[in-house]
């Protein structure tokens, strides 16, 4: 439900410093009672506030999907000190490496085995880097963790979610996919029969600052298609994106020491908390059913337009969720079920 109509093009920095000085609202308190929260790149940053948080508002279940073991329960500990009131037998540790769809699909499997409902599924797991690296899946590195791996997690959860009245599936992604503008995709777009997902992810393209916006746009044409492929969210889960903001993270770690200092003096002068990041996280599994196939961030929902036409998006949208399914095929098998 992206709309046009907007200011279109590269998010300004006015834009973040805006959403720096007014971040969202005053942190949610409706309660998560009765209901089991699903949480992934929840050890640390926007993901952990996000995971605290829940904790606060008593969930029946959290699940706390992290890289490793080790840093789960660290953040279950961490968690747990910081809110007593919550039995520790109400937060369960599940291992998920993006870089690994055997991984996901364990995870996937491993909740659907321990739990027989799921009212809210976020996705908050992300990166960026400084060069392009594969994983032994043989995809880009930021284009698995990205966009298949929360791709493949979504698809693979969502027969739980169905069987769940009024569940939730929030993909945290980031208002920087308008940055793609329409001579980025040109080439693609003047041949019908190139791979969609061969293009975004070829080397000869790669820098980092592109994998990381060109992710994001893919993430958001991964949302149409599974809002197109499971109809109304009054028939399924309720399906939404939401963004953050610019925050003080650690997401560029990876890169050289001139670029951490760039942007932690950018970020001191533009960004909010990970903690005020987080609302928006919580806030949005908290929507109903009008966020469906939506992106919510600052406290409303998206007003910036694409940086490609609709048209331009038309055509690209389903030629990248088509690629994509055939690609969770290999490890998630038939899709619809």
């Amino acid at each position: 439900m992206v709309q046009f109509n907007g200011p279109h093009g590269k998010v300004t920095v006015a834009y973040l410093r805006q959403g720096g000085l007014n971040p969202p609202g005053e942190p949610p308190s409706e309660s998560f009672a009765g209901k089991t929260v699903a949480i992934t790149g929840c050890a640390s940053g926007i993901g952990y506030q996000a995971a605290l948080r829940i904790a606060a508002l008593k969930p029946k279940k959290l699940i706390l999907g992290a890289r490793t073991t080790e840093k789960g329960e660290g953040a279950k500990r961490d968690i747990l000190a910081k809110v007593p009131s919550l039995d520790s037998s109400a937060i369960q540790v599940v291992p998920v490496e993006y870089t690994s769809f055997p991984s996901v699909r364990q995870f996937a499997e491993t909740v659907k085995r321990t739990t027989p409902a799921l009212d809210c599924v976020l996705l908050s797991a992300g990166l960026a880097l400084p060069t392009r690296e594969t994983t032994a899946d043989g995809w880009p590195t930021t284009f698995q963790v990205n966009v298949l791996a929360p791709a493949l997690l979504a698809v693979a959860l969502l027969p739980l979610l169905r069987a769940t009245p009024g569940s939730v599936l929030e993909f945290v992604n980031s208002i920087s996919y308008c940055n793609v503008a329409s001579a980025d995709v040109a080439p693609l777009l003047a041949d019908p029969a190139r791979g969609a997902l061969a293009y975004f992810s070829g080397r000869e393209r790669w820098t980092a600052q592109r994998a990381y916006y060109e992710a994001k746009l893919l993430l958001m044409f991964v949302l149409d298609g599974l809002v197109e492929d499971n109809g109304p969210a009054a028939a399924g889960p309720t399906i939404l994106a939401c963004c953050p903001g610019q925050c003080k993270t650690n997401l560029y770690r990876e890169f050289p020491a001139a670029v951490r200092w760039f942007m932690a003096a950018f970020n001191a002068v533009i960004a909010r908390t990970a903690e005020q990041g987080s609302r928006t996280l919580v806030t949005g599994l908290l929507r109903g059913q009008e966020a469906h196939g939506r992106m919510w961030v600052n406290d409303h929902y998206d007003d910036w337009s694409p940086g490609i036409s609709e048209d331009e998006w038309k055509a690209l949208q389903g030629r990248v969720w088509s690629e994509v399914k055939a690609v969770l095929r290999q490890y998630k098998g038939d899709l619809n079920t």
